[in-house]
């Protein structure tokens, strides 16, 4: 599959520039460069989706946002493609023309293979030709809310040969003798059926009837996966981690290992130090206006808490008359708020009133994504009403996030507004990927809804 993808994608972006070629030179420029960039791209696009592990057809990362994730690989690799050519000092005859029409072209290649080959596989799996993973389900005494289990498994088409459900250890009849014939007579019939994995659900009491289930199992040659049914909807972004010699379940990671706290931090100085180079004539320009449209400093400094609830001075341009920090008292600037100034209307409509907070990031206060910072006095009103709430400083607040991009910022007068933007805020945290902070920072630039709500 990768290979038939890096051709498709070579295949588009040297078709896109002959075609450029011809439409805008009228002749066809065959030059070695020309030829080389689109191999490399598709190179370079293949050992991203190897990384991502992409190819992983019966896995969650082929089933869930596939062609988005592929999408981004392609993005990132002309990214990486023209920061190589522009730190060798290679793209003086290089046609920016060709090098965009071969992005786009490349990017509808890829998109169209992997709906194809996402049609393709699922199709053939439903007919049986591709044998799915099967799997057999035990659910222990004492197990609560399988219900919900039961109905997600059946929505994603789980092929499930089984279901054993054991009686409760106080039912009359039972004990540990009745366990015991039943875990027998189940490992006699899995030997027998074409299964992959076992998944045991089970409950916080009763551990002792778990553990002696995993020992009778593990002697089929399958995988024996444990779902502790309580912790359920809090494992979605579980994963192993170490303790010592021991392995332990680490939940709530966000980036948490050295290399995804190392990616995204390289990332935050890399957009940061770029665009702090690229804008800062701009900046010079709104610094002026803002002293000739009200008296009052450029930059306005608000008092916020950051990564663990660390207070941080978060950075803006000067919108407003008033200058209150809102760390006890506050009030929300609102819909044709008098106490914005007129520079201070375009600023905030565009969002490039935030832009100095480029600073913060290059500081390690802030980052180029996540749950954008609120104030003091804002946390201490809602965080007795809404669960959690604090844990979406977990990672670093962020210039832009994923419930700006969905429509969900400016005034939060109302306890729901506040409820919907935690609520998205933390499904950032939990489904953290560099790929997702790629596709929000997209968002932010060609989404209407990053701009809903800005005044």
């Amino acid at each position: 599959m990768a290979g038939l993808e890096m051709i498709v994608i070579v295949a588009c972006a040297y078709g896109a520039f002959v075609a450029y070629s011809v439409a805008v030179y009228g002749v066809i420029f065959f030059r070695m460069e020309y030829a080389l960039a689109p191999i490399a791209a598709g190179a370079l696009y293949v050992a991203l989706c190897i990384a991502d592990n992409q190819y992983d057809l019966l896995g969650p990362e082929w089933n869930e946002h596939s062609r988005s994730r592929g999408g981004a690989a392609i993005g990132l690799s002309f990214v990486i493609l023209l920061t190589i050519g522009y730190v060798t000092d290679n793209l003086d005859d290089y046609s920016r023309g060709t090098f965009l029409a071969q992005l786009v072209a490349a990017l509808l290649g890829q998109i169209a293979i992997r709906a194809v080959l996402w049609q393709v596989i699922d199709h053939v799996r439903w007919r049986g030709q591709w044998r799915r993973e099967s799997m057999v389900v035990l659910i222990m005494p004492g197990a609560q809310g399988v219900g919900d289990i039961r109905a997600r498994l059946a929505a994603r088409h789980e092929h499930i040969l089984r279901w054993y459900n054991f009686p409760s250890a106080s039912e009359p009849a039972g004990g540990s003798a009745s366990l015991e014939v039943q875990l027998s007579e189940i490992r006699r019939e899995c030997r027998a059926l074409p299964i992959d994995a076992v998944l045991i659900l089970f409950g916080s009491d009763n551990m002792e009837v778990v553990a002696g289930a995993v020992g009778a199992l593990s002697e089929l040659p399958v995988r024996i996966q444990l779902l502790p049914v309580e912790l359920a909807e809090l494992m979605r972004r579980s994963r192993i981690g170490h303790y010592g010699d021991q392995r332990v379940l680490e939940l709530f990671c966000g980036p948490c290992s050295l290399q995804d706290r190392l990616l995204k931090r390289t990332f935050d100085i890399v957009v940061a130090t770029s665009a702090l180079m690229l804008l800062w004539p701009l900046f010079v320009v709104i610094a002026a206006l803002i002293k000739l449209d009200s008296r009052g400093p450029v930059l306005f400094r608000q008092t916020r808490l950051g990564f663990n609830n660390e207070p941080i001075r978060v950075l803006k341009f000067r919108s407003m008359t008033t200058l209150d920090d809102a760390t006890n008292e506050f009030r929300q600037a609102v819909r044709n708020d008098p106490r914005v100034t007129r520079i201070g209307r375009v600023l905030r409509r565009t969002n490039i009133d935030e832009l100095p907070q480029l600073l913060n990031v290059l500081r390690g206060e802030m980052s180029i994504v996540g749950p954008r910072p609120h104030a003091i006095a804002h946390n201490h009103m809602f965080a007795d009403q809404i669960r959690r709430m604090f844990r979406r400083h977990n990672v670093k607040p962020g210039i832009t996030g994923w419930a700006q991009v969905n429509g969900l910022r400016g005034e939060t007068d109302t306890f729901e507004k506040m409820q919907k933007r935690i609520e998205h805020d933390l499904y950032y945290v939990d489904n953290w990927s560099f790929f997702f902070d790629l596709k929000i920072m997209v968002m932010t630039i060609i989404s209407k809804r990053a701009y809903t709500n800005a005044y």
